[in-house]
């Protein structure tokens, strides 16, 4: 609160020391320069300007007058002298609500500036803003005084200015920036409780008011107005909201385990951790985990992308107790974003250690990340990914096989140490994420995390806590699965062989370092090939939509704009006027408008030219047959829905542009006289004859648009980006056990689809068959009817009725045991079919079926490859593996040994069981060397 009092001369100064900042040795004193050429005019008491010796203010020359106040470092709780007039109620409510702000602590105070107009004399002292003086002041100051019972410190000011007219008032969020009392007038100001929504004039978020003096010189008279302006300030609002609190809490649970973490991030700190990792505790099994920053792990390759920021390791003994670092510190965290890389390098001998066994979950990433720095992981122990699908091959809910879905799931963890958090691995969006705040300062609904790095520096301690946990959690978790590998027994062969975990010890766990390896080797891609590939693949793109697009304009004129990718507008033209299946009586329309990109530059009379255009499709067939639906309920549109109203149609019929002639029209039938394909149900829909075969050309045409995308998509543009790809050239996709029946597949890029579908659709009929596919999908395979589909499933039967036996006995076992088993033991579990209607029933038991015959198949892979991988001739000429796609490896080395590596390759796939086949049947290899994939094919 401030007086200010006007009165005669001579200057009234309060008593007591000044301030140390009003000395002339203050770097805040600014020494006044004067300069008049005549004497200062009669304005008595104005020949300098004072301070009172309770408040740090400055007067300057300025157009207008305004006081502003803050409270001095040291403030005495002094009587207060108020001058005895107008009292107005806007001065007081206002002076009300900035000095109860300034009571409880709330108002952002700083040193602001006095400034007051001395005619011709323009002199004044300029105070640069102090600090926020909040945290500086005393203990029974203004700003920490918590008793409503003693009286505000006056601060008060004594100036002599020509008139007494009221000094300016700003108030801008809640915060005082400008006050004064009205001069030569008493306002009694009661200290109380005083909310601003009182008065609707003060909106303490983004309004200031201001009341200003305004000059007006007229014939050397200084008259002032007062002028009220209402301005409306935008205040700089956060750009993202309070933690919830499911993520406070989360967070202080979280913060928990930070007094038991030893924080690395110097070279001396880790050379003296290593030797104690490397002696005392190198019988210890060790959980590691790794956070890494630059790389889109959903996108990019970890070989040669990443950059390691920390690293946790947790170490425990065989009877589950936890490695001591001092002080009770049991996890060790590891800075490398501000420790340097050189703090990363003192763990090389720790790393590299072949006999220090290292558990990991998701082995692949954190040991590509760490290889990128020229670490050779070694002493791989286990990967807890691998041993939980081991455990359950089957987990699609309750987060699947992610390490927070794991840890945090009861039926997988046994028993939780009191030295980690009751909940497991908590995911970064709940520690850490924070919905964005609209421009109105509400709450938005994206959740966005800030940049690792960003949470490492600015958020510390919890980031140390939560990079912590994982490896914590990492290690709980192999020990939960380990014992609970080793209650299931392992039988091979219809022999014990021991445990599951003896399984993975022996099989999986070689496996598991052998995909690292073939990841890092990667496969040389020539690019330059597949940029002209992509070149042919565009061209015969828009070859095949302009196919297309010209034969449906025949129907519909504009179909030669529409969007040959959009499944809405395809459904317009073929199955407009069509009832949903779902819902009696809805139906599509019959004609439709869409707006589309105006290629062709379309202009409306008196407009100008737009980037989108407005075009009406319509059905141009009716009657149009088809057994596929959305599950909505209408006609699919889907790339093997449109196969189906197309038929088998030979490629040179989808790429030429001439219309059928007449002289070609068959009406004899759905043949093709000029080939072996037939036509599919578009033929008839469309007249037959010439119409129905240039139907089934132009949908087959859409069918490649389709296809191309797909290749160009998901083969031809990521197998040229540098996202998969490190600096010699090849792609290292990723290779995983992820799947039920435990095959491997690959992502980023998924190189066996690319390269195996061709295969698969030679071996269709036996494997459908053998996995117990209905006739009514193979009906929807072979494009015939249920009727011919069934007949064929008993003929193939009538002739091996031993494998209908064995089916049998499969849905059996699932009824009764809840679970097959593949040809080296590993299991699959269901639920209990007897809760489940005969729809479900069917689709597992056909499960029951497939798993032993795909998983066996597996078994029968992976053994083999690690059979080539034993072989040390092989390791002697330079050979090595570098992809498997389900029955297929693919292995490179030097030409001139390429036949006797290929010996000695179909030596170990035809038995790959230790150089044994224990098979009842021989296991046929068929080999081939080329200097490409494709060649070899």
């Amino acid at each position: 609160m401030v007086v200010a009092q006007v009165t005669p001369a001579p200057l009234l100064r309060r008593h007591g020391s000044a301030p140390p900042w009003l000395s002339s040795s203050s770097p805040f004193f600014l020494h006044r320069r004067v300069r008049r050429a005549s004497p200062p005019p009669a304005i008595s008491g104005c020949r300098r300007q004072d301070y009172s010796h309770s408040s740090d203010m400055a007067v300057r020359g300025s157009s207008g007058f305004k006081l502003r106040f803050y409270p001095n470092l040291n403030v005495r709780n002094i009587a207060q002298e108020w001058v005895q007039e107008s009292r107005r109620l806007f001065y007081l409510k206002t002076a009300n609500n900035v000095t109860n702000n300034i009571y409880k602590g709330s108002t952002p105070l700083r040193a602001g500036n006095v400034q007051n107009e001395l005619s011709e004399d323009r002199r004044g002292l300029n105070y640069t803003y102090l600090h926020n003086l909040r945290e500086r002041v005393s203990s029974n100051s203004i700003v920490n005084r918590h008793g409503n019972s003693q009286e505000l410190v006056g601060h008060s000011m004594i100036n002599q200015p020509v008139q007494s007219v009221p000094a300016p008032i700003s108030v801008v969020n809640n915060s005082a920036k400008c006050l004064s009392m009205p001069r030569a007038s008493k306002v009694e100001i009661p200290w109380r409780e005083y909310s601003p929504a009182e008065d609707p004039l003060l909106d303490e978020s983004n309004t200031e008011v201001i009341l200003e003096l305004d000059d007006k010189v007229h014939d050397g008279d200084v008259k002032k107005e007062k002028k009220l302006v209402v301005k409306k300030v935008v205040s700089p609002l956060p750009t993202k909201a309070a933690f919830c609190e499911e993520s406070l809490k989360a967070r202080k649970a979280l913060a928990s385990i930070y007094d038991k973490v030893l924080v690395i991030d110097n070279i001396e700190s880790a050379r003296s951790i290593v030797k104690l990792l490397t002696t005392k505790y190198k019988s210890f099994i060790h959980a590691c985990d790794t956070e890494v920053a630059n790389i889109d792990a959903k996108e990019e390759t970890p070989v040669g992308h990443g950059e390691v920021i920390c690293f946790s390791i947790y170490s425990a003994n065989s009877d589950v107790q936890a490695a001591d670092f001092g002080n009770g510190k049991t996890c060790i965290w590891v800075d490398v974003l501000d420790g340097g890389r050189g703090v990363l390098m003192e763990f090389v001998p720790f790393f590299e250690n072949p006999s220090i066994k290292k558990v990991w979950h998701n082995y692949s990433f954190d040991n590509h990340v760490i290889e990128n720095y020229g670490i050779k992981v070694a002493g791989f122990h286990a990967d807890t990914m691998h041993l939980a699908r081991l455990w359950d091959s089957s987990r699609k809910i309750d987060g699947g096989y992610s390490l927070e879905g794991l840890t945090n799931d009861r039926r997988v963890m046994d028993t939780v140490p009191e030295d980690l958090p009751k909940s497991g691995k908590i995911s970064m969006k709940t520690i850490f994420g924070r919905k964005k705040v609209r421009k109105d300062g509400s709450e938005g609904k994206v959740v966005s995390i800030d940049p690792v790095k960003e949470l490492q520096r600015e958020d510390r301690e919890l980031w140390i806590c939560y990079s912590s946990l994982d490896s914590m959690s990492t290690l709980r978790l192999y020990e939960s699965l380990k014992r609970k590998l080793e209650t299931r027994r392992w039988v091979l062969d219809g022999c014990p062989r021991g445990t599951m975990y003896d399984f993975y010890e022996q099989y999986w766990r070689p496996f598991g370092a052998l995909l690292v390896k073939m990841e890092t080797e990667g496969m040389l891609v020539d690019r330059g090939y597949l940029s002209e590939i992509e070149k042919a693949a565009i061209a015969e793109r828009q070859l095949a939509a302009d196919k297309f697009r010209k034969w449906a304009s025949k129907y519909c004129p504009d179909a030669k704009s529409m969007n040959v990718n959009s499944d809405t507008q395809i459904r317009q033209l073929l199955f407009g006027g069509i009832e949903n299946r779902h819902r009696s009586g809805e139906t599509w329309p019959q004609s439709k408008t869409f707006k589309v990109l105006n290629e062709e530059n379309v202009t409306t009379e008196g407009k100008k030219t737009s980037k989108y255009r407005t075009i009406e499709l319509c059905s141009i067939v009716e009657d149009l047959k088809t057994d596929m639906f959305t599950p909505s309920g209408w006609p699919s549109a889907s790339g093997d829905a449109l196969r189906s109203l197309a038929g088998k149609i030979p490629t040179e019929y989808i790429y030429t542009m001439d219309d059928i002639q007449e002289d070609d029209e068959d009406t004899n039938g759905s043949e093709n006289p000029d080939g072996d394909s037939s036509y599919g149900t578009a033929y008839e829909a469309f007249g037959g004859g010439k119409n129905g075969k240039e139907a089934c050309h132009a949908i087959a045409a859409l069918c490649e648009i389709c296809s191309i995308d797909s290749l160009i998509s998901n083969f031809i543009l990521p197998l040229q980006g540098d996202h998969i790809s490190c600096a010699e050239g090849r792609i290292h996709c990723s290779l995983n056990i992820n799947t039920e029946t435990g095959r491997l597949s690959a992502r980023t890029p998924n190189l066996q689809d690319a390269f195996g579908a061709e295969r698969r659709k030679a071996k269709m009929l036996n494997f459908s068959i053998a996995y117990g596919k209905t006739a009514v999908g193979l009906s929807r395979d072979w494009k015939v009817s249920v009727k011919e589909a069934r007949d064929t499933l008993k003929l193939w039967y009538g002739d091996r009725k031993e494998v209908l036996a064995w089916q049998k006995s499969q849905k059996k076992l699932a009824r009764e045991q809840c679970e097959v088993y593949t040809l080296l033991g590993r299991s699959r579990h269901f639920p209990n079919l007897t809760q489940f209607g005969p729809g479900q029933r069917g689709h597992i038991e056909r499960a029951a079926i497939n798993a032993p015959v795909q998983g066996s198949a597996a078994d029968v892979a992976m053994c083999a490859m690690l059979e080539i991988k034993r072989n040390v001739r092989l390791k002697e000429l330079g050979w090595r593996l570098l992809l498997q796609v389900h029955d297929e490896v693919i292995l490179e080395g030097p030409s001139e040994s390429a036949e006797v590596a290929k010996a000695i390759v179909v030596e170990c796939m035809s038995k790959p069981f230790y150089g044994t086949n224990i098979l009842k049947v021989d296991l046929a290899v068929d080999a081939k060397c080329a200097k490409s994939w494709y060649a070899a094919k």
